[in-house]
């Protein structure tokens, strides 16, 4: 299976990937998909990516290439049902505690994921573009698709291709 995706970082981050010849995994708590490097499936999506600070930056466009078995859509019947076995594992396990903010709490169902999973070296998921004002069932926000690579090795054929100062 090959992906497309398209990052956005700072000029400096993205020449830096370019000359080491991979990404660096982010590891923040707040990782929507757990620890690793994550794309956008539309370049529109990434070529918005904010850096925190007023830096130049840059859209990268990399082709991931994984096995079937190694990927995992979350937005899938197959991803639900790993989703709620993890939901379900911790609701009855008396030593975890989901009591961060939504997105630490996102973070590690991930990690579980990740964790009861090796195989998987890639997981993607639809997230709202932007924050709920009402608490609703049903959520029409526009959304937008995202993964997450944990294993460099599946990360080929990167290169710049916008710019953005």
């Amino acid at each position: 299976m090959l992906i497309t995706g398209y990052h956005g970082t700072t000029l400096d981050c993205g020449n830096n990937i370019i000359k080491e010849g991979q990404y660096h995994l982010s590891s923040s708590k707040t990782e929507w998909l757990g620890k690793g490097v994550y794309f956008y499936v539309n370049f529109s999506d990434a070529f918005e990516w904010k850096p925190k600070s007023g830096d130049e930056k840059v859209v990268l466009h990399s082709v991931i290439k994984v096995k079937d078995d190694e990927f995992l859509d979350l937005d899938s019947d197959e991803g639900a049902v790993v989703w709620n076995r993890i939901l379900d594992y911790i609701c009855v396990s008396e030593n975890i505690v989901l009591d961060g903010t939504h997105e630490e709490n996102q973070c590690a169902v991930c990690k579980m994921i990740w964790d009861s999973n090796p195989q998987i070296k890639v997981i993607a998921a639809s997230f709202a573009t932007a924050p709920s004002k009402a608490k609703v069932l049903i959520d029409r926000r526009k959304r937008r698709r995202e993964f997450c690579v944990r294993d460099n090795e599946s990360i080929r054929c990167t290169q710049i291709i916008a710019y953005r100062g």
